[in-house]
């Protein structure tokens, strides 16, 4: 899907006016009155590292979402993602103020015109293409919303679950890296897993979740 087909007001912005943007993705930060809720990666996405006769397993935190299938809009992709991956409805809450970013910097704050066909999103997060050659746009893009759970969440097809209470929001995303055994210690944390983890894994926000830490340590973000 175009970008612009589903934001059609960030056609505009100079870093986007005359590129091609392909949207890749959406997702969003799932939150309820005390906390923010993120996915634990998959097995498959894991990341091993060996250093002589240690080895350090990196799991990615990031949002609940993922990739929009033909004929869906934005969000009817994430309304069945979330459902999918946590058993629970969500409510869109419109942002005030939409943030690009663009490698890995919080570029422009945006206050897109309000439209009952295209919602503001929290964040977009722009990422260069894998591969070139004719016909790769300039940009792909992941678009982020804020939303509000109704109901309990739980992981359903996902290998775990972090929820971060807002009070604890800061000091969670002040880190790069956690260690799975200090998280799960964290009063303001927990952790529900639907496997086994590695032995001595460490989580660090990737993506969604990477961009959100830079609004939370901006300070554009410090709860519902």
């Amino acid at each position: 899907m175009d970008l612009f087909q589903a934001l059609p007001a960030l056609r505009r912005h100079p870093l986007l006016s005359g590129k091609k943007v392909a949207l890749i993705g959406v997702s969003t930060i799932a939150h309820d009155d005390a906390a923010c809720y993120f996915e634990i990666g998959k097995p498959k996405y894991w990341q091993r590292c060996e250093d002589g006769t240690t080895t350090t397993t990196t799991v990615g935190v990031g949002g609940i979402g993922g990739s929009i299938e033909r004929g869906e809009t934005v969000l009817a992709c994430l309304r069945r993602e979330v459902e999918e991956e946590l058993g629970v409805r969500v409510r869109f809450a419109p942002s005030r103020q939409t943030y690009l970013i663009h490698d890995w910097q919080v570029v422009s704050m945006l206050n897109l015109p309000p439209s009952k066909k295209h919602l503001a999103p929290l964040m977009v997060i722009l990422i260069p293409p894998r591969l070139g050659g004719p016909g790769t746009p300039d940009h792909l893009a992941i678009v982020v919303f804020r939303t509000r759970l109704r109901g309990v969440p739980a992981p359903r097809d996902l290998f775990g679950l972090l929820r971060v209470e807002n009070h604890a929001l800061a000091e969670f995303f002040a880190r790069d890296e956690w260690p799975l055994d200090e998280a799960q210690a964290h009063s303001g944390l927990a952790i529900v897993l639907n496997g086994q983890p590695p032995p001595g894994p460490i989580l660090r926000p990737i993506l969604t979740a990477r961009a959100f830490q830079l609004l939370v340590r901006a300070g554009y973000y410090s709860g519902s």
